[in-house]
């Protein structure tokens, strides 16, 4: 029986791109990566190598050339974002269907979905916490053992958690603190763990480390998972941590077919336990006498111009812990790399918005502009200036869209749904929408569930439970009680059918609208969104329902709700800047003790380098301009110092740039001006000696400035020089 032509292009498609196709396009080092067959691969990517498309380039070539099917392939990622765009890759190369493509943290909970039983206390159903619901328990804990959390803070608890977890399978971690701290964390960690086993729920550090846990318990799982992961890849490989190698290494070990792609110039997670000896020791780690790891060097760069790429690479040159790359590009130079010194932390934020509007103004869409700034203090004076200057801005990273009050009541809703062991959430829905239930009866409640070790949503659900409690606070939870009976069968159902019907159920668009605060209207847009992404999610993942979508949620990052689109400028941290691209960047607060920190410099050499490394970072996001800027002065705290410029910009080589004076020096003049007596500090003159609260006792050696802007320069005894402003300094005269 003879096909016709469109049977024939039909068979085409069911077997797969054309594996020639997929070389189509790429340079030489590109395609040896794709086309490598087995063992052990390191990818080295230099920024804007194009690494993304390597990568799935590759995934799709391992499949049309049938050295795997689809479901062999294990490819993970650090972001939602990255793994969303690399899976649109693949998918529309007919290559996705049955593969994993996932963050390190999705790949852990789909395993721990399935296994997690085998562990012990955790169901299948187990709930996921993100940071705020881990330190708001931990806060909680503190509180039950008879602690201040403001003495003992639960963001400090929390990091030793992930520490002490972490030392469980890397010996160099530090277990625990000494001294009254230590008795603390060891109180408040027990406390921690029965409470989140009792409460059937993991943080972001369990799903790594119960998946390692798992692992090592029960061997056949782990062979389950690497004996059908024929391929493993691993982008961004950089910035794992040492359980991540160690969930790399396991999950790789049958087959050995390890690629990992990355740069050891862009390793900027230390804070967070990424270890840059990773990538820098895969060679020694993963070769073998039989099989020695392959090497490629990613050196041509497609998003910087030659200008701005000298300039990092003369910078990055300076670090020890690093793998030589050369990077080039056949870009041509648009403007020369900028820097510009400010007076001040407002003259830099007007400096910055007057340059965008001439960006704007030459042809520059502002989607394509981006501020970055180290630390988040830095924000509101770039966020005073775009406003004035009518610049529209958006903050990625800023308070993130599932932190929203409404959008964590309905998600706390669907975990109670789905999980009715979690505390943390059915606390948080036992009052919301209003229902007379106040801390008193939720006390009796808890106190209840203590005494008989079941869940709060059991305690609710108890009618001698209920009956501890008084007044309309019994009717409410009465009503509550039933609420949760009728939504139960929705928990195996599709996510916005779930959603919709516990808006209704609980009139909470009416809640909404009685709310005390000015944001009603924009809450009930919020909760919209929310709807619409459940829609989406169940039109995209048809067997997701609603557990899907729960884990979805809990893994969403800050950079996944940054909008590329958007006719705005981005605002964010130079951290938050990883991964993405812009046509002009500016690089704020180029200053010592801010870039590099000094909290880094304080680490020695190893925090310098990885300082080194996020200014790196910061300057290859932009493809044509880059701008960094420095101000002479910067307000912290109510008070101002004097600041240097950072040692980055000596270290940037002077034919690629260009030092603009700008217009900071006039407008400073017009700004401070000569000291007119008047107002705060009329009384002062330079020469006298003042006094303190906090600096103690001093001399000025310089007064400028009129009204609010009025400062002085002091010289303490013991604080040393510091900038005032008169206004809110306090300065007393005193006699010599």
């Amino acid at each position: 029986m003879s096909l016709d032509w469109m049977d024939v292009e039909r068979a085409r498609e069911d077997e797969g791109q054309d594996p020639a196709s997929l070389l189509e396009g790429l340079n030489e080092p590109q395609q040896r990566a794709v086309e490598h067959g087995e063992g052990p691969l390191l990818i080295l990517a230099g920024a804007g190598s194009g690494k993304t498309r390597v990568i799935t380039r590759r995934i799709a070539w391992l499949v049309a050339t049938g050295r795997a099917r689809p479901d062999e392939i294990l490819a993970i990622t650090f972001t939602n974002k990255a793994a969303r765009e690399m899976r649109s890759r693949v998918a529309a190369m007919r290559a996705a269907k049955g593969m994993w493509i996932a963050t390190f943290h999705a790949t852990c909970a789909r395993i721990l979905r399935r296994d997690i039983e085998l562990l012990g206390p955790w169901t299948r159903d187990f709930s996921i916490y993100d940071t705020a619901d881990k330190n708001q328990l931990l806060k909680t804990l503190i509180k039950e053992a008879g602690w201040d959390p403001k003495r003992f803070r639960p963001q400090v608890i929390s990091h030793m958690l992930g520490e002490w977890k972490a030392s469980q399978f890397d010996t160099e971690r530090q277990a625990a603190p000494d001294g009254l701290e230590g008795e603390v964390f060891a109180t408040v960690r027990d406390l921690y763990e029965a409470r989140m086993r009792a409460a059937n729920a993991l943080d972001f550090d369990d799903l790594l480390v119960r998946t390692l846990e798992l692992f090592r318990a029960q061997p056949g799982v782990l062979d389950q998972y690497a004996h059908r992961f024929r391929y493993v890849l691993v982008d961004e490989y950089q910035d794992t941590n040492h359980v991540q190698y160690l969930l790399t290494r396991a999950l790789a070990g049958w087959h050995g077919n390890l690629a990992v792609c990355g740069d050891p110039d862009q390793s900027i997670y230390a804070w967070r336990g990424a270890n840059v000896a990773n990538i820098l020791d895969f060679e020694r780690d993963f070769s073998t006498p039989e099989r020695a790891v392959a090497v490629v060097k990613l050196e041509q760069n497609y998003r910087s111009t030659p200008g701005i790429l000298g300039a990092a690479q003369a910078v990055i040159r300076h670090n020890a812990g690093r793998k030589e790359k050369d990077l080039w590009t056949e870009k041509e130079d648009v403007d020369p790399v900028r820097i510009v010194e400010c007076g001040d932390e407002e003259d830099e934020a007007n400096e910055i918005a007057a340059r965008i509007h001439g960006l704007r103004q030459s042809g520059v869409p502002l989607d394509e502009i981006a501020i970055f700034y180290r630390v988040n203090f830095m924000q509101r004076a770039l966020e005073r200036g775009l406003r004035l200057s009518g610049v529209p801005y958006q903050i990625v990273g800023g308070l993130e869209f599932y932190q929203r009050r409404e959008i964590k009541d309905l998600v706390s809703y669907l975990q109670v749904l789905v999980n009715p062991a979690d505390d943390v959430a059915t606390r948080r829905i036992i009052n919301v929408p209003a229902r007379g239930v106040g801390d008193k009866s939720v006390a009796l409640l808890e106190e209840f569930a203590r005494d008989r070790r079941i869940s709060l949503a059991a305690a609710i659900e108890s009618e001698e439970a209920r009956a501890r409690v008084r007044g309309v606070g019994r009717k409410g939870l009465t009503g509550l009680a039933r609420l949760l009976e009728d939504l139960g069968g929705l928990r195996d159902g599709p996510a916005h059918v779930a959603l919709v019907q516990i808006l209704e159920e609980t009139d909470y668009f009416v809640h909404l609208a009685k709310g005390e605060d000015a944001e009603g209207s924009s809450r009930a847009e919020n909760v919209e969104e929310l709807l619409a992404h459940a829609e989406r999610w169940d039109a995209e993942n048809p067997e997701g329902g609603v557990r899907g979508f729960l884990q979805e949620v809990a893994l969403v990052s800050d950079v996944d709700g940054w909008d590329p689109d958007a006719e705005r400028v981005s605002l964010l941290t130079l951290h938050s800047s990883k991964g993405l691209e812009f046509g002009a960047v500016f690089l704020a607060g180029c200053e010592e003790e801010l870039l590099p920190h000094v909290l880094a410099l304080e680490e020695g050499d190893g925090g310098l380098e990885e300082e080194r490394r996020l200014f790196y970072v910061g300057m290859t996001r932009a493809k044509e301009r880059l701008c960094l800027s420095w101000a002479r002065t910067r307000m912290r705290f109510g008070e101002t110092s004097w600041r240097e410029p950072s040692r980055f910009l000596s270290e940037l080589p002077d034919e690629l740039l260009e030092t603009d004076e700008s217009e900071a020096e006039a407008r400073e003049a017009d700004v401070l001006g000569d000291f007119d007596g008047a107002g705060a500090g009329a009384d002062l003159s330079v020469g006298d000696w003042v006094e303190h609260d906090h600096f103690g006792l001093g001399q000025i050696r310089s007064l400028e400035g009129s009204a609010v802007n009025a400062r002085a320069t002091v010289q303490f005894r013991e604080a040393g020089q510091r900038i005032l402003l008169l206004q809110y300094a306090n300065l007393k005269r005193v006699g010599n």
